[in-house]
């Protein structure tokens, strides 16, 4: 409709007028649709009418859509309006996300006040209950609908303009859940659709914060409802804008240089990204959908192991998609290729590159159960720190065996914070001597931001002599603490000390899969808390994060002096007689 026939002249001003269809009536309580153009110009009202006219008829045809039933007084809703009632809380949930992802991943934003069921909202639903069979959980459905009503009510976007709606409801008193004891199937099915909205929150936020793959269950309506708004911005965001991966991938390894990930893995990460486009048959970010990333699920499994080694890139497709009997890569790569493709896909689309949230369409294989590192105990540590088997610190290359167990037990310290260290990297200061952990040299690796950090040096290690060593070190001219350990890109200084040290475990009779070189981070951890060391003083110490949200933010850095009283409290009285032996018997 051009509009012509709904411009009105009132005084000397034009006004829109149209007329509204009987079966939504009952929504808007009104006849007709009428509103001043603000104009006394016919050819200007002409232009406007025209556009104002547009809007009109998206508003009716989305009262339309809204078209409720009422039935013996009551409020009877169809399967299509509670999916309205999901996709329009998931408008709001798919939007915190993508614009507050950094503060939820970095736990500065309480996702809890997205959820429905919140213990705030039924502390306010339970103010409210009235009737004896009123539950706080069914009047939070009914709370949630009236301000769905109320919002959609007072919308004023460009489809939405003012109307009132609803109105029905209120001026006639109809219940929204009538009987609270024997609930209708509606409102059954509609309590059971909010509770899914909640568990997808909550399960959302896992992911973020523990920045690890989708392995939740979920309510085969939000799945639905998810498809529908992700096909809506699909629809919305159609463009002709073609980005080679490639050139987005630039921004993506730039991101993780500055989160300190290692140049190898991001190396690893474009030979991921490279195959699964290239199987795909694809160069550009918004050429992928929901079928790619559902097919490269499967695809993924035929990738021949080295397929470099057996075709052709121009080939790689075919075979992958035709099966072939050549030796597959394994469950883990599987996992690794498609978690960085899904990595890779959420930075486009927090890039606004994509609109599309391709989270629950990759098929990832069942995670392996991860091997959980255990801590030694006492015996064990006896075994370990035995004056007959320990490595004796007077040969070169024995040095790193004497010394970096010996620090990771009195320190905590992860087995590459040691090996890496530098000469300068030990200080002096108000009388205590500490390591300063640092990623400041191209050779230095730290795991996470709190890893950087001072750990103040145990006077038994002083006592041990590492000082002297440390001075012998230097006099000889060597920049790092322990020269003899070589860097690799992948392992950096750790991997000769870890696999020695599982030699010597097995020599112990100790090795298994739990017991380790870690084992003795989380021993010390153990004997900080069993010595009484505050858990602050312990995170400070060991570079880990608080949970709590004062400890995590506000705590700040702790001074060396008092990080120093408190790990001197770091004892191991019933190894003091072997840790005294092998004192004596390294004396020269």
């Amino acid at each position: 409709m051009n509009g012509f026939n709904r411009l009105v002249k009132r005084n000397t001003t034009y006004y829109i007028r149209a007329r509204i269809p009987n079966e939504i009536r009952d929504l808007t309580h009104r006849n007709e649709f009428m509103y001043s153009l603000s104009t006394h110009n016919y050819y200007e009202a002409l232009e406007k009418v025209r556009k104002e006219s547009y809007k009109v008829d998206c508003k009716i045809n989305f009262l339309r859509a809204l078209k409720m039933k009422i039935q013996n007084n009551e409020l009877m809703l169809e399967d299509k309006d509670i999916d309205k009632l999901v996709i329009h809380h998931l408008r709001l949930i798919e939007s915190t996300f993508e614009n507050k992802y950094d503060d939820i991943a970095n736990g500065d934003y309480d996702t809890n006040n997205l959820l429905i069921n919140s213990p705030h909202h039924l502390e306010k639903a339970k103010q409210e209950c009235s009737a004896p069979n009123e539950t706080p959980e069914l009047k939070c459905v009914e709370l949630y609908i009236k301000e769905y009503f109320e919002e959609i009510k007072d919308k004023r976007t460009t489809n939405y303009q003012t109307a009132k709606m609803i109105g029905r409801l209120s001026e006639e008193n109809i219940a929204i859940i009538k009987d609270y004891s024997k609930p209708a199937e509606w409102v059954k099915n509609t309590r059971t659709a909010l509770k899914g909205l909640d568990k997808y929150v909550k399960d959302k936020t896992s992911e973020v914060v523990n920045d690890e793959g989708w392995n939740h269950s979920m309510n085969p309506r939000i799945k639905r409802c998810l498809k529908q708004l992700d096909e809506e911005k699909q629809k919305a965001a159609q463009s002709s804008t073609e980005t080679p991966w490639r050139k987005v991938f630039k921004d993506f390894s730039q991101v993780k240089k500055n989160n300190n990930i290692d140049a190898s893995s991001i190396n690893e990460n474009e030979v991921c990204l490279d195959t699964i486009f290239t199987i795909l048959e694809k160069k550009y970010v918004e050429s992928i959908n929901y079928d790619d990333c559902s097919n490269i699920s499967n695809w993924i499994h035929q990738l021949p192991k080295r397929w470099q080694n057996h075709c052709k890139r121009e080939q790689l497709a075919e075979i992958v998609k035709n099966g072939n009997d050549l030796v597959k890569i394994s469950k883990t790569t599987i996992k690794k290729y498609l978690q960085t493709f899904k990595e890779f896909l959420t930075f486009c689309r927090k890039r606004r590159i994509i609109r599309d949230n391709f989270s629950d369409d990759f098929d990832m294989p069942q995670r392996f159960e991860r091997i959980k590192i255990e801590t030694f105990t006492k015996n064990e540590l006896k075994t370990i720190f035995n004056p007959k088997t320990y490595p004796k610190r007077k040969n070169i290359y024995n040095s790193p065996r004497y010394w970096i167990p010996l620090i990771a037990l009195y320190t905590g310290m992860r087995l590459n914070e040691i090996c890496q260290l530098y000469c300068d990297d030990v200080k002096y200061e108000n009388r205590v001597w500490y390591f300063q952990l640092t990623d400041e040299r191209p050779d230095q690796h730290l795991k996470n931001k709190q890893s950087k950090r001072i750990v103040p040096i145990h006077p038994k290690l002083i006592e041990f002599g590492l000082i002297d060593y440390l001075r012998e070190t230097r006099k000889d001219k060597k920049e790092r603490l322990f020269y003899k350990l070589m860097y690799d890109k992948k392992n950096h200084y750790a991997h000769p000390i870890s696999t020695w040290f599982g030699r010597y475990l097995k020599e112990l009779h100790l090795k298994n899969r739990s017991k380790v070189f870690h084992s003795i981070r989380h021993t010390t951890k153990t004997f900080l808390r069993d010595c009484k060391i505050p858990l602050e003083y312990q995170n400070a110490i060991c570079g880990w994060s608080g949970k709590d949200t004062g400890q995590k933010v506000y705590a700040g850095s702790v001074p060396v002096k008092i990080l120093y009283e408190e790990i001197c409290k770091l004892d191991y009285p019933f190894l003091n007689e072997n840790l005294e032996k092998i004192k004596e018997l390294n004396k020269e």
